[in-house]
C-alpha cells in the first residue's frame, strides 16, 4: 500500500486550489434511511484579504422532522496558495445542546489559541481556553477536507494529516479504498470510497464508519457521505453544484 504523508508535502505545489474551489457550492440532501431528515451545504468563497478563502459550511434538518432541531455552521479562513487553516469557528446547535468552538492559528508564533464552550439545557457541558505549540503544518478538518480533493488519489492510497480538535493534536488518517460507479443526483458518477479516521470532536465525528464518495475526476466531487451511526445510516447526497 502506498502512503503519501501529507506533513512532509504541505509546500508540494497544488495544482488549482488557489481559485479553482472559489464560488463552488455544493447542496446536499441529508436522509436517514428512507426518510429525507435535512439538507446541508459546503460553500467557498474569496474574502475581502488576498491570498485567502473562507469555507463554510451548514447543516439544518426540517421543519417536520424536529424531533431535534439542528442548525449547524462552520467556518474556516485558510491560505489560498496552501490551504493552510488561520481561523476555524465551529457554533453547533442541536436542541439544548449549543457549542460555540473558536480556533485561531498563528503559524508565524507556532502558536494555536483555542476557545471552545458547551451547554447543555443551559448547564455548561465544558470550556476551554488555552494556547498548543504549532509544529507548522496542522489542519482543522474543514481545510484537510478540502486539501484530499486535490490529490490524485488512487485505491490503497493513505493521507496522513496532522490536526487540531478541541485541544487535542493528532494524526488523521484518510484511506482511499477503491473505485466505484454509482448514480447520483447529477447522473451516474464514477467515484473513489474514501474513508476519513477521526479521532476526537470533529466536523464528521461519527459512532461508526464515515465513508466519502469523490468524484473520480479533476473536480474531487464529494456526491455521497454516508455514516453508520446505532440507530440506522445518515446519508448526505449532492443534488446541486454551483460555480
Amino acid at each position: 500500500m502506498r502512503k503519501l504523508i501529507i506533513a512532509s508535502l504541505l509546500l508540494f505545489s497544488i495544482s488549482h486550489s488557489s481559485h479553482f474551489f472559489v464560488g463552488e457550492t455544493l447542496d446536499y440532501e441529508i436522509s436517514w434511511g428512507f426518510i429525507s431528515a435535512g439538507n446541508a451545504s459546503m460553500l467557498v468563497r474569496e474574502t475581502k484579504n488576498a491570498n485567502e478563502l473562507e469555507i463554510i459550511s451548514r447543516a439544518w434538518n426540517h421543519s417536520f422532522f424536529k424531533v431535534l432541531t439542528v442548525e449547524d455552521t462552520v467556518r474556516t479562513t485558510v491560505r489560498a496558495d496552501s490551504l493552510l487553516p488561520k481561523v476555524f469557528n465551529q457554533k453547533i446547535s442541536e436542541g439544548s445542546y449549543k457549542r460555540n468552538a473558536l480556533t485561531i492559528y498563528d503559524f508565524e508564533n507556532k502558536t494555536v489559541s483555542i476557545k471552545d464552550t458547551a451547554f447543555s439545557k443551559s448547564k455548561r457541558t465544558h470550556a476551554i481556553d488555552t494556547t498548543l505549540t504549532l509544529d507548522g503544518d496542522e489542519r482543522c478538518i474543514l481545510s484537510a477536507f478540502y486539501l484530499v480533493r486535490t490529490f490524485n488519489l488512487k485505491p490503497g492510497d493513505t493521507l496522513f494529516f496532522n490536526a487540531i480538535s478541541g485541544k487535542k493534536k493528532y494524526k488523521l488518517k484518510v484511506i482511499c479504498h477503491r473505485r466505484e460507479t454509482i448514480n447520483t443526483a447529477l447522473g451516474k458518477k464514477r467515484a473513489l470510497v474514501v474513508e476519513p479516521i477521526i479521532q476526537g470532536d470533529g466536523l464528521f465525528k461519527a459512532k461508526g464508519r464515515l465513508l466519502i464518495w469523490l468524484t473520480d475526476d479533476e473536480e474531487r466531487l464529494p456526491v455521497l457521505m454516508k455514516s453508520e451511526i446505532a440507530i440506522g445510516s445518515v446519508k448526505a447526497s449532492l443534488i446541486k453544484v454551483a460555480k
